[in-house]
């Protein structure tokens, strides 16, 4: 489709642009054409028919003249019809020439994120590449968000620029949808645009021919909590794969939401698409706060609450309150189910594996990536259903003391009063191993050794060869029983959460035993591609690939923008997130409770590093925590982490036995080996209170 042929759509649609008119050669030729009453000066513009393709796009290699006047329209219509290769049945465009305040093209994906470039005055400079653009994300907003934008301002948009810009950008998203719906663009299209004394004006839409430029903002989240650092490459693929099935948990509420993968690869690293939930958030009217909170990410959008929006989800709304309501029958039957399930099946397969291996593990590799799937599935309606109800028992200031007042915690805290146990020696290792023989670090990931694989070795590290006291329990205060009694419900959400982790784990370690009996070889550190054909015989054990533990980047950026060819760019590129990333002072207090002490720094979890500093009191400070970090808590006055949320495992576990803990605790506060620090389990606030206290402590601290 020519470039006249979509200003021609886009005047036939109501949609604003420019007064225009259309010149063919023949007629130029001739001296029989007429620009009507179109107002000088002009802008005489190419349609090549081939210039803005489906396929191909060949934009800026044909002319076009700008600041025409009266007497010049002729050469310069000369001149554009001279730089077509064939001009013989060809056609200029003739446009009434803006003088806009600000020009801008608009990248809008079908799948991706929507990228707003800016600049001010006319876009020339822009599309030729010879000015430098400031770029936002542009959500996906509609009509009634365009017509609330007169009055209500919901979205901060370009930061600095007054609202008459954001309210015609508001227009453009809603546009660009309507175009999208009514054009034959496979993967999206490229919206030039200009604002003119406030009012948007659609120069040009073509369709976009480089698909793998889609972007989308990922995030480490929490999956840094949960996955090692460089988790390993078959877990990898399987999380990856599972991305669409994922997001489908969304579009079973909702099924005008478009199509997204909710887990994507980048780097050899599975990171969570924090765009594809800011979008849903946006569909559905709630401010984008709420997700970048919950993850601890920076709001790329920074949209507001629309009830207007919320109202017309509210079957949305009322289909989650149901499945909230139902949420532990819910899991309680899934889980009853999935176990007898995979039994059977797992059964089933021991006589594949023995004449048809291919066969047997491809079903493997389905089982677990279904598992997989319903689990987090089924943590999202657990988490939905409780954050609610906690979230306002932490602005009363009554979570913590209730936590602690409440007799039965949390499996995840049955497992750390289990480990101390086991280090004080108040039970053997026999009876730790039949509870929670199923654990270990970074469980999440099929890749990690569980306890029951553990050597004489192994345990000697974990649990520490010197002779250590039990410690006193912390003091503080617990909350009343009535208290208990009346808000143990909502607790016990959360504790129904942390039963079907522990639960899943052993569906977990069961997949992972399977497949120790069916290899030699560490088969976490193959793709499910490679370990297709050796199970199919077409590979030998020696013909795999050597494994490349070092490929994958770890947790180098907690979020992003990265597109399909893999490339990275961090976020301060977006005008509206630079200059806030060190603005937060303090991170979210877990459990209260002042404490002094030494930083001990530990960057992931492992049998390597477990021993804390002989200086005393020693403070833990991770990157992440999930509760294979339990080894760890016992050792500890208090423990910070610079990702994790109210609600996470490990918080749920610290809050329980009661030691003081911070999460998301700003990256610009640096804490190092050594430090010494006071840290405010009820405020989030931490002071460095002197830098790497002294050279023996410095020195006695592993990283």
């Amino acid at each position: 489709m020519s470039k006249l042929q979509q200003l021609e759509q886009i005047r036939q649609w109501r949609l604003p642009t420019p007064p225009f008119l259309a010149v063919r050669y023949e007629d130029f030729q001739r001296g029989a054409f007429d620009v009507g009453k179109l107002r000088f000066p002009v802008a005489v513009r190419s349609s090549y028919a081939l210039e803005d393709g489906d396929e191909h796009s060949h934009a800026g290699q044909f002319a076009t003249v700008l600041s025409v006047e009266e007497g010049q329209l002729e050469e310069a219509l000369e001149e554009v019809f001279n730089s077509y290769p064939e001009p013989e049945g060809g056609e200029a465009i003739v446009q009434e020439m803006i003088d806009p305040e600000y020009s801008g093209v608009l990248f809008a994906f079908r799948e991706g994120v929507w990228k707003l470039e800016l600049i001010e005055g006319q876009g020339e400079g822009l599309v030729s590449g010879h000015a430098r653009p400031e770029t936002i994300l542009l959500p996906r907003f509609n009509r009634a968000d365009a017509w609330a934008s007169a009055f209500y301002s919901f979205w901060e948009g370009f930061p600095g620029k007054g609202k008459s810009l954001n309210r015609a950008l508001v227009w453009l998203s809603y546009y660009a949808q309507a175009l999208l719906r009514r054009m034959e663009a496979e993967y999206g299209l490229d919206i030039e645009f200009c604002i003119s004394n406030g009012r948007l004006l659609l120069l040009q839409a073509r369709p976009i021919t480089t698909p793998e430029e889609a972007e989308e903002v990922l995030t480490s989240a929490n999956h840094k909590e949960i996955l090692p650092p460089r988790p390993s490459p078959l877990m990898t693929a399987i999380i990856s794969k599972a991305g669409y099935r994922l997001f489908d948990y969304y579009r079973g509420l909702d099924p005008t939401l478009p199509r997204r993968a909710f887990i994507r690869e980048a780097a050899a690293m599975p990171w969570i698409n924090l765009s594809a939930l800011l979008d849903v958030m946006v569909h559905w009217g709630l401010p984008t706060q709420l997700v970048c909170r919950s993850v601890g990410a920076d709001d790329v959008y920074q949209v507001g609450l629309r009830p207007y929006r919320m109202l017309a989800k509210l079957p949305v709304f009322l289909k989650v309150l149901y499945q909230q309501m139902n949420a532990k029958k819910r899991v309680e039957t899934w889980l009853d189910n999935t176990r007898g399930r995979f039994a059977w099946r797992r059964q089933h397969r021991q006589l594949l594996w023995e004449n048809r291996k291919s066969t047997a593990f491809k079903e493997w590799l389905a089982d677990f990536e279904s598992l997989y799937v319903e689990l987090v599935s089924n943590m999202q309606v657990l988490t939905g259903a409780m954050s609610g109800p906690l979230a306002l028992l932490d602005r009363l200031g009554l979570l913590s003391r209730l936590s602690a007042a409440l007799e039965e915690k949390s499996a995840s805290t049955d497992y750390l009063r289990a480990f101390s146990d086991l280090q004080y020696s108040k039970i053997d290792r026999a009876a730790f191993l039949e509870r929670f023989g199923h654990r270990g670090f970074y469980e999440s990931d099929i890749g990690q050794k569980r306890f029951f694989e553990y050597s004489e070795a192994d345990w000697k590290q974990l649990l520490g060869s010197q002779s250590i006291a039990e410690p006193i329990p912390p003091k503080g205060r617990t909350g009343g029983a009535l208290w208990a009694r009346l808000l143990a419900p909502a607790v016990r959400l959360m504790h129904t959460r942390e039963w079907l982790r522990d639960e899943t784990m052993k569906l977990f370690w069961d997949f992972r035993k399977e497949l120790l009996e069916q290899t030699d070889f560490p088969f976490w550190e193959y793709r499910p591609e490679n370990l297709k054909a050796y199970f199919a015989g077409k590979e030998s054990r020696n013909a795999l690939p050597e494994p490349q533990r070092t490929s994958a980047s770890g947790w180098d950026m907690d979020t992003f923008l990265c597109n399909g060819n893999g490339r990275r760019l961090p976020l301060r590129l977006l005008a509206n997130v630079t200059g806030r990333q060190n603005g937060q002072a303090a991170g979210i207090g877990i459990y209260p409770g002042k404490v002094e002490g030494y930083v001990w720094r530990v960057r992931s979890a492992g049998l390597d590093n477990l021993q804390p500093p002989a200086a005393e009191p020693v403070i833990l400070v991770a990157d992440a925590l999930d509760p294979g970090w339990a080894p760890y808590f016992s050792r500890v006055k208090g423990v910070i982490s610079y990702v994790g949320g109210l609600l996470s495992h490990a918080s749920i576990i610290l809050r329980e036995s009661r030691i003081p803990a911070i999460t998301q605790l700003p990256a610009h506060i640096e804490l190092q080996n050594g430090d010494w620090i006071e840290m405010d389990g009820q405020t989030g606030e931490v002071r460095v209170l002197s830098e790497r206290e002294s050279e023996g402590v410095r020195e006695g601290m592993k990283e």
